[in-house]
């Protein structure tokens, strides 16, 4: 223990004497140019700060992960730390803690820095329950599809159910004329504020000429509410100040009174239908938010770390940042259709390839912590935590690991 502490300070003082402080400097700096002004209450500015500020922060510790031991083996200095007893799985965990720990330091600064801004308050987003299961209507579409030959061999059967019921899941419901669609709601965990949304661009056509009347029930009462105009994107209703009651679950009726045939209404029942109930506070949905950032700036870290065991500085912010770009790719592209899989070896090894390089990060792109911050939604700590058990510390072993089998005393460099 004494040896991990020994060189976890080793790693700080590396960290804070390179490049660390003032590209830190330079990230709270922008983050504080970016801010708006007393003038921009809607925070427009705040999105790109700190958006700014996470990049430099990922530049930052792939930067310092990198300098932990490439400098040292450029310099054949490796090799009299070895002779010292000490495992090589205590030296790469004592560099890696330490160079993330002025990371650590930087981001809670970046919370005290932002925690005064007037964010909105983390909605805790609550889905309808009384949505019908799909997969008895993807298993029958899937058996039309056989049945068609329109199936391509070699694909398997749980792929193409749930590739199926994916696209079943994302096809948009329509509120027709004089047709009532109800949507139940857990209940919401404490009093205070309840809102529905509707999202997305639900109204189509003659926005004008619509009419629509929303009737929401809870504990024996109800309450409705007509509005005067319908907006072009998404729909919110504050629900009256005491109406839904904590332990209550609630419903939203959703009714269309007018009859014209040049209106539609369309709205994808999983996504876009929610009710927002009370969350966290702004300081705490912050706090969650440089808690995901602190699990990609240590996913930087544990990159650089683990490259700079095999490579020079400037071999391995060259590898770590084509490893980012791909890893950002793999992330954000959608995925391969099941026909696409199939049609060639080369397409389904790199099917399973780009799963496997996006596999730590989809977990993070799905949580979206900035999306959410600047949005008003809740993001959770708990997810915040399980993504960081199952993602991003079985990535930092794994790079440890390869840190391992890497030629660490090599000093023919």
């Amino acid at each position: 223990m004494s040896a991990l502490w020994a060189e976890l300070a080793l790693g700080w003082r590396r960290a804070v004497r390179g490049a660390l402080l003032s590209t830190l400097l330079a990230a709270l700096a922008l983050c504080l140019l970016a801010l708006p002004g007393r003038d921009d209450a809607g925070l427009t500015r705040t999105g790109y700060g700190l958006f700014l500020a996470w990049g430099i922060l990922l530049v930052a510790a792939l930067w310092c992960g990198g300098t932990a031991y490439a400098l040292d083996r450029d310099r054949h200095r490796l090799s009299l730390a070895l002779t010292k007893p000490i495992g090589r799985w205590t030296l790469w965990w004592g560099r890696f803690l330490g160079t993330l720990a002025p990371f650590a330091a930087a981001v809670a600064a970046l919370w005290l820095l932002t925690a005064w801004r007037p964010f909105p308050e983390g909605r805790a987003v609550l889905r309808p329950t009384n949505l019908p299961d799909l997969s008895a209507q993807a298993e029958a579409w899937l058996d039309g599809l056989r049945e068609q030959g329109r199936v391509p061999e070699g694909a398997s059967d749980s792929r193409l159910l749930r590739a199926t019921r994916e696209t079943l899941e994302t096809r948009p419901a329509e509120l027709r004329p004089g047709e009532a669609k109800t949507y139940l709601f857990p209940a919401p965990s404490r009093a205070g504020k309840v809102t529905f949304r509707l999202s997305g661009r639900p109204f189509l056509g003659a926005r004008d000429a619509l009419r629509l009347c929303i009737t929401a029930a809870c504990a024996g009462e109800t309450w409705t509410f007509r509005p005067d105009s319908l907006p072009e994107t998404a729909l919110t209703v504050d629900l009256p100040s005491g109406f839904a009651k904590p332990g209550e679950p609630l419903s939203v009726t959703l009714l269309r009174e007018d009859a014209n045939d040049a209106a539609l209404i369309l709205y994808r029942e999983r996504a876009d239908v929610a009710l927002l109930g009370p969350g966290q506070s702004p300081p705490a949905n912050l706090a969650a938010f440089c808690l995901a950032l602190l699990l990609t700036v240590a996913m930087a870290a544990a990159l650089g770390t683990a490259l700079g065991c095999a490579f020079s500085l400037p071999v391995t912010l060259f590898v770590g940042t084509l490893a980012f770009a791909a890893a950002a790719a793999a992330t954000l592209s959608p995925e391969t259709a099941v026909v696409d899989e199939v049609a060639s070896v080369w397409a389904r090894a790199s099917t399973f390839i780009s799963a496997c390089v996006a596999w730590p990060f989809r977990g993070l792109a799905a949580l979206d912590p900035l999306g959410r911050l600047m949005g008003g939604e809740a993001i959770g700590f708990g997810a915040a935590l399980k993504l960081a058990a199952t993602a991003v510390l079985p990535w930092c072993a794994a790079w440890s690991l390869l840190a391992m089998l890497s030629p660490l005393t090599d000093e023919s460099r």
